[in-house]
């Protein structure tokens, strides 16, 4: 059996649901998903923001963060980088300027909840925790992609309500909200931690968990066409790119 068919977070949960055949070749077998411009911004973007809030209350030096930080795998060209790195110094010049009105007390950054529910052990990590004047918190996520949907409500998020739920559980936080912040769009929406469905979220998780631990992992054949791994998976639906031409 898996050793860490008991833990449980996030992320495992959201590719079991989007593929349990995605789940065990990730989870189980350990193959990566290569990177790709988006996804290898994020990561620049995520570590200069962690190491900026970690080290620095002066907004001026966030780009240079930035530049520290900067990722440049994922890219199939110099001019295609240069493209994508410019796209991130805009959001951060926008979140840098919004910093110099923030009011609350950036207490923590990539902190990591852990706590128990019966067999299960349910970890996350959060981006940011801020302290509001008034006492109450705020478990803050990142989001640096453009394909969003702003309309969303953040109490339908699975993610942001396992975040409350450890906020509380692993940390006694019981007064404040959890926050997507859209950095590609300077947006920030929000839900009172008492908004979420604590019983809901937890049943979902253990659900799943269940799912994994008896070895369900048949694939769902509807996430092929977007699918990382859809050109190694033998199961795929995905239809093949075109061969090329044959020389005349």
């Amino acid at each position: 059996m898996y050793s860490d068919v008991y833990e449980l977070n996030y992320s495992k949960i959201k590719t079991y649901m989007e593929c349990p055949l995605l789940y065990k070749y990730k989870y189980m077998e350990n193959k990566r998903e290569g990177l790709v411009p988006a996804s290898s911004l994020g990561v620049s973007i995520h570590r200069a923001l962690e190491e900026y809030h970690r080290n620095s209350n002066d907004p001026s030096e966030l780009l240079a963060y930035y530049d520290d930080c900067w990722l440049g795998a994922g890219y199939s060209s110099a001019g295609e980088q240069m493209e994508w790195y410019l796209k991130g110094k805009k959001m951060l010049e926008t979140y840098a300027e919004r910093e110099y009105e923030r009011k609350t007390t950036v207490d923590s950054t990539e902190r990591e909840f852990i706590f128990q529910e019966g067999q299960w052990t349910l970890r996350g990590k959060i981006d940011r925790i801020d302290k509001h004047p008034d006492g109450s918190w705020e478990v803050i996520d990142y989001k640096t992609g453009t394909d969003v949907d702003l309309s969303l409500a953040v109490t339908d998020s699975l993610q942001m309500g396992i975040y409350a739920v450890g906020a509380r559980r692993a940390w006694n936080m019981q007064k404040g909200k959890a926050t997507f912040y859209f950095v590609a769009f300077d947006k920030t929406v929000s839900a009172p931690f008492d908004a979420f469905d604590e019983k809901k979220i937890l049943d979902t998780f253990i659900d799943i968990g269940k799912k994994i631990e008896v070895g369900d992992f048949e694939p769902n054949l509807e996430h092929c066409a977007v699918c990382p791994f859809n050109t190694r998976c033998e199961k795929s639906c995905a239809v093949p790119p075109p061969a090329p031409a044959a020389a005349e």
